[in-house]
């Protein structure tokens, strides 16, 4: 081989290398922070289920069960994140799949673009626009978010062998790509538009294939049906569903924010300059993708307006959530605008100079308003799970050195009452009887918007908290500093000087409970407690008369499966109610009216009388119910 010729070999292999590995080392610089972050929010309630399986159908149920929140993901969330926690306290394993898994997306969508345009130049950009988005450092920070890159994942694969069948024919392709299609219903619901973007894909660039696309719509509407008919939606609030004009408003909002981010305004500091800059984004930017692919359709260049469609039919399924517009949901769209920006880099690399000075421009200006924020945005969510990782280590930590205290943990903010408490941080590693300050709680929940959590449960009854005090029961941590400190010693004499509380909440299954429980309980589990037939607790009256008594616990299926379970629920030995439960296997939270006369009373006695109990396979107990907690509220 002569010298030129071996140089040349040698130059396309470091091109090739340089293809590839660039993509890669631009996603390491811009998420490296992501790597690093720890778990927080969601991340807990994912990452406790595996205490709550014992048998297969525990297993079954805890990663195949909807979720409160009308959602299916047993890959993306339940198993992927019951791996983790085999891990312990340690996220980095998690935190490199994820960025591993995006990674492989980089390399498909980049095989995608250059076999659609034919281009390296296309092949090349694709993966780089589509990493700098702002959209995706949310993803690739927080794990509980990792179906936003799955899916990505299941699509692009999909994709791929739908491209091998249109070129090879072979059946083979095709049945892996409905092997991948119906896996990614395990994913996320955004999957249920993959039919969409084949069928699309096939009409525009390979009409004899269109046909076979058609089966997939009825494997979509088929979940579809199976999703609206066995997980759970809701009719108002965050999730639910809005089929109006809001729809165009809705996909204004999230277009402008894939062009500039949602938050740039704000990481520039509320410069002037920044924000006529992020306007002009907006409508250059808008501009030349319409112009650009309006002008490639005319020449007979439909992969421009593949992109772009791709864009819009994967922004569908969130359309109707206008009251949960949410940045993150771009993550997987702005897939479809970052082919459009490598398809037009490689229009205007095939064209004069004038082209690429405007093609570069338009890039550059991307780039520079996109990736400096996406990486801070991925800081800042490190630096988010630093604060829940110091608080939630911190008080593992002390529960192992005092065993048998309960720990309270005052100045706690938004960011550590979010990130922690809310979804069970602590007990995701095993650690029960952890509260925070009942003093803080007007501040805490001012602003907390749950559909399914009680804020009640997250704050230690004042008067738990002062005879627990008192009797030395009780550790206070704060959590001002970095660093858990603690300051039980302040709290003691404050407790000491101050007058005799009652509580208005009684939580069965706190150790400092026992003096205010009545009747046949057992010995306390974890975060719950086995009443007997006849149970109950010693609790404040109401201080209104509009306050109620409320029941929270769990009823297990064997205590319904001869038919309902009833019971006569009484306040000072008069019956207030009638407690009947149908489901098993699920929470409960009862209301029952206070009669007057109990209204201002400093103790009241509530009893629950179930007419059954039941014995579980192994267990000499006679078991009723699970508690829970008693509350006038």
């Amino acid at each position: 081989m002569s010298s030129p010729t071996l140089y040349n070999a040698r130059r396309e292999k470091l091109l090739r290398l340089a293809y590839w590995l660039i993509p890669a080392a631009f996603c390491l610089v811009i998420y490296y922070w992501g790597l690093r972050a720890w778990y927080q929010q969601d991340d807990f309630l994912w990452l406790g289920q595996r205490f709550r399986i014992g048998t297969w159908h525990d297993f079954l149920r805890a990663v195949f069960g909807p979720a409160a929140n009308g959602t299916f993901r047993p890959f993306s969330e339940r198993l992927f994140l019951l791996a983790a926690s085999t891990f312990g306290t340690d996220a980095f394993p998690a935190r490199l799949w994820v960025f591993l898994t995006e990674v492989a997306n980089l390399a498909l969508i980049s095989s995608l673009a250059r076999r659609i345009s034919n281009s390296r130049v296309a092949g090349f950009l694709a993966p780089i626009l589509w990493t700098a988005n702002g959209a995706l450092a949310f993803p690739m920070a927080w794990t509980s978010a990792y179906m936003h890159i799955l899916c990505g994942t299941c699509i692009l694969i999909a994709l791929h062998f739908l491209l091998r069948y249109i070129e090879t024919g072979k059946r083979s392709d095709y049945v892996f790509q409905w092997l991948v299609f119906l896996l990614g219903f395990g994913v996320m619901e955004s999957m249920i538009v993959y039919p969409a973007i084949a069928a699309a894909y096939t009409l525009l660039r390979a009409r004899k294939r269109f046909l076979s696309t058609l089966p997939m719509f009825g494997a979509s509407l088929l979940f579809w049906i199976l999703h609206s008919r066995f997980v759970p939606k809701q009719h108002e609030g965050t999730y639910s569903l809005h089929f109006d004009t809001s729809l165009f408003s809705t996909l204004a909002t999230y277009w402008k924010w894939a062009l500039v981010p949602r938050d740039w305004i704000d990481y520039q500091l509320l410069r002037p300059h920044y924000i006529l800059l992020a306007n002009v984004t907006v409508i250059l930017l808008t501009a030349a993708i319409l112009i650009y692919v309006a002008y490639a359709a005319l020449r007979r260049n439909v992969a421009p307006a593949f992109g772009l469609f791709c864009f819009l039919v994967l922004l569908v399924p969130v359309l109707p959530l206008k009251e949960h517009l949410s940045y993150y949901y771009l993550a997987l769209p702005t897939m479809g605008l970052a082919l459009v920006g490598a398809f037009a880099a490689d229009s205007a690399a095939r064209t004069g100079w004038w082209a690429k000075l405007i093609a570069g421009s338009l890039i550059g200006l991307f780039l520079f308003v996109q990736a400096p924020y996406t990486a801070w945005a991925c800081n800042w969510w490190y630096q988010r799970s630093q604060r829940v990782e110091g608080v939630v280590l911190g008080a593992v930590a002390e529960r192992q050195a005092m065993p048998g205290k309960t720990l309270v943990i005052t100045g706690v903010d938004e960011t550590i009452f979010d990130g922690a408490f809310w979804n069970g941080g602590f007990r995701a590693f095993g650690v029960s009887g952890v509260y925070t300050d009942p003093a803080e709680r007007s501040m805490l929940t001012a602003n907390a918007v749950k559909e399914t959590d009680d804020p009640a449960s997250f704050f230690i009854d004042p008067a738990d908290l002062q005879r627990g005090l008192i009797q030395h029961q009780v550790v206070v941590l704060s959590a001002a500093a970095p660093v858990l400190v603690d300051v039980t010693a302040r709290f003691e004499a404050e407790a000491q000087s101050s007058p005799t509380l009652s509580p208005r909440r009684v939580d069965v299954a706190s150790p400092l409970a026992a003096d205010y429980l009545r009747g046949e309980w057992f010995e306390r589990e974890a975060n719950h407690r086995w009443m007997g037939k006849k149970a109950g607790a010693v609790i404040a009256g109401p201080a209104s008369p509009n306050q109620q008594l409320h029941l929270a616990g769990y009823c297990p299926g064997a205590q319904v499966a001869a038919g309902p379970l009833v019971g006569r629920v009484l306040a000072d030995g008069e019956e207030i109610g009638r407690l009947r439960l149908t489901k098993g296997d699920t929470d409960f939270d009862l209301a029952f009216p206070l009669p007057a006369r109990l209204v201002g009373k400093p103790a009241i006695e509530v009893t629950v009388q179930l007419d059954r109990t039941f014995r579980a396979p192994g267990d000499l107990r006679d078991l009723g119910l699970t508690f829970g907690s008693f509350e006038v509220r």
